[in-house]
């Protein structure tokens, strides 16, 4: 899902539309406002904890050609904290959140799959559409969600969370160095835990764009290596 952006990006609620003032053109209401998906946009008055080792980071870029991609492995080593959710907030280069899901690992499980599949070609809730690079940041967290409630997940990334080690989570990204092509596998950057602003603003902010109940804004959680 996308919108259109003029002048200062805000746009007018109408009944079931937006009109932007360039010209006449009418946007969906289910279709979110950019200006308010960048740091500093929305309230924040959820919690997200502050638990060490936590909060994860790292870059994705598809650069050029539908076949190049990246790859996240998700995992959760130990069953000292037992299930465990890595909530996931995708961001585009332009620092707007256009996705955000939430992905339960049981004990010893690891997720492991494409990062073009996860973000998806139908799903990105601002425009100009689908990223081709961006910012992944992801909490380890304990389920939060009622499967009842939450359409069989009990990882909300658009609720209030406990942020919980242990999750570790890895990116191979495909890079051309003087015109030959190759793989780097990275560690996703620790961050430590998200702060007072950080926490609520994902929470918050996730809420927004998948609270319409389109269905855009949610990301696809990468698949079980067992599968």
């Amino acid at each position: 899902m996308m919108i259109e952006q003029a002048g200062s990006r805000m746009a007018l609620a109408m009944a079931g539309a937006i009109a932007i003032v360039l010209g006449t053109i009418l946007i969906p209401t289910s279709w979110v406002q950019a200006a308010s998906l960048r740091r500093g946009g929305v309230s924040v008055s959820a919690t997200g904890g502050d638990s060490a080792d936590t909060f994860f980071s790292s870059y994705f870029d598809f650069g050029t050609g539908s076949t190049v991609d990246n790859i996240l492995r998700l995992e959760n080593p130990t069953s000292t904290n037992g299930n465990i959710c890595a909530m996931i907030y995708v961001f585009d280069a332009r620092e707007e959140m256009g996705e955000c899901c939430g992905c339960l690992l049981t004990p010893n499980q690891m997720l492991d799959g494409s990062v073009k599949q996860m973000i998806g070609t139908q799903e990105w809730a601002v425009a100009p559409g689908v990223p081709v690079r961006g910012v992944l940041q992801i909490v380890s967290a304990l389920p939060n969600a009622s499967a009842l409630s939450n359409k069989g997940n009990v990882c909300s990334p658009s609720q209030p969370y406990i942020a919980t080690p242990t999750l570790n989570g890895w990116i191979t990204h495909v890079q051309t160095v003087s015109a030959v092509p190759g793989l780097t596998e990275v560690s996703l950057t620790d961050n430590g835990s998200t702060d007072a602003t950080e926490g609520p603003f994902l929470i918050n902010l996730c809420g927004e764009i998948i609270g319409n109940g389109t269905g855009a804004g949610i990301c696809v959680c990468p698949p079980s290596s067992d599968d």
